[in-house]
């Protein structure tokens, strides 16, 4: 098996694993009895401590091998939500829910992308295509299985499944070929164009409306756990369709400001709508515009301009997780209507449209 396949195996189980429960854990807040602000705050808390655990791992996956904190990472993660499962409401317990949650996430991100950027080729847009349709067929299966489960069975189930699972996903990779690079590392961001850095910025704003879409849904349009899998199922087969049979007839280049005007489009309807039904329609369009989206973030992130993988991977996480802290405590301190807060995110996903970024080619699947 080549390391691309290992690769996509580890993708395509991983993913499964931690989106079974991952994607409803704002809501399993709220079912707590926590408000939005409280989540808000949630937010913060993991992506700050990110930034401090992605350092951590990318210095340590230099000393001992990417798949040990690998499987230390899905302990943790298994961990986080037994803590959720079990804490009673209160400041402290959040607080320690969302530096264990930032741990075992953030650590199994820093090695993912660590790994991606070791075996990836120069050439590898049809590399990033595979590795999305694995993602995204993961996230069908994983949005509507974590509903299901824990509706029907109950939490400690889900646990057991996220845990087990998490642990599979390392098999594929014991023997993937990668050099552990030991040499100090060199902080030279030279080669790394601004408007790439400008695209990570308002990308993020992406990644906090899709955070906070979960508790839009139970808040306006069912307050339900399997709706909200339903949901994502569905963003995730409009995500495949996108990928195998449109990306690769289409210059993202040439289109992408367009479809991204489209996809704010999209989501502003969807936030003026109450009907459970007519979201269902919506999550289709919204998937496949969001990954449009996805396919040429996905290539600015791992495009060839750095010299160094880990100051490479410390530079991107650290705006990543800065720019979603922030967000968020902009949130919490000045906005209490979640659909307010998705109105900002909108217009941060629209000016990154029209940031200059670097896509010379299509991708292919």
């Amino acid at each position: 098996m080549t390391n691309g396949k290992r690769y996509n195996l580890f993708i395509l189980i991983s993913t499964l694993a931690r989106n079974i429960v991952e994607i409803f854990s704002s809501v399993i807040l709220y079912e707590k009895g926590y408000s939005v602000k409280d989540i808000l705050l949630f937010f913060a808390i993991l992506y700050g401590f990110g930034i401090v655990v992605n350092i951590v791992s990318i210095y340590l996956g230099r000393i001992i091998k990417q798949k040990n904190i690998l499987i230390i990472s899905s302990l943790i993660y298994g961990y986080a939500f037994y803590y959720l499962s079990t804490m009673s409401i209160n400041l402290t317990n959040l607080v320690i829910y969302s530096i264990l949650l930032s741990i075992g996430s953030y650590t199994y991100h820093a090695m993912r992308h660590y790994l991606a950027l070791s075996i990836l080729p120069k050439d590898n847009k049809k590399e990033i295509g595979s590795i999305l349709i694995c993602s995204y067929i993961a996230i069908i299966v994983s949005s509507y299985l974590g509903g299901y489960i824990t509706n029907n069975l109950g939490i400690m189930w889900t646990l057991g499944i996220v845990i087990i699972s998490s642990l599979i996903s390392i098999i594929p990779i014991i023997k993937l070929e990668v050099k552990n690079d030991k040499k100090k590392i060199k902080y030279d961001y030279k080669g790394i164009k601004k408007n790439k850095i400008a695209f990570f910025i308002f990308e993020q704003f992406k990644v906090i409306f899709l955070s906070i879409q979960p508790l839009f849904l139970y808040i306006y349009a069912k307050s339900d756990i399997e709706y909200i899998g339903i949901f994502n199922a569905l963003l995730g087969v409009a995500s495949v369709l996108f990928v195998y049979f449109i990306s690769r007839k289409v210059n993202l280049k040439k289109i992408f400001w367009i479809g991204n005007l489209l996809f704010c489009l999209v989501l502003i309807f969807k936030i003026n709508i109450t009907s459970s039904s007519i979201l269902l329609i919506i999550a289709f369009l919204e998937g496949l515009l969001t990954k449009m989206y996805e396919m040429v973030s996905t290539t600015n992130i791992y495009s060839k301009d750095y010299k160094d993988i880990s100051s490479y991977l410390i530079l991107t996480e650290f705006i990543f997780c800065l720019v979603r802290s922030l967000i968020c405590l902009f949130f919490y301190f000045f906005i209490s209507d979640v659909k307010l807060m998705l109105y900002i995110c909108i217009g941060g996903i629209l000016i990154s449209g029209f940031v200059r970024y670097e896509y010379k080619d299509r991708l292919e699947y």
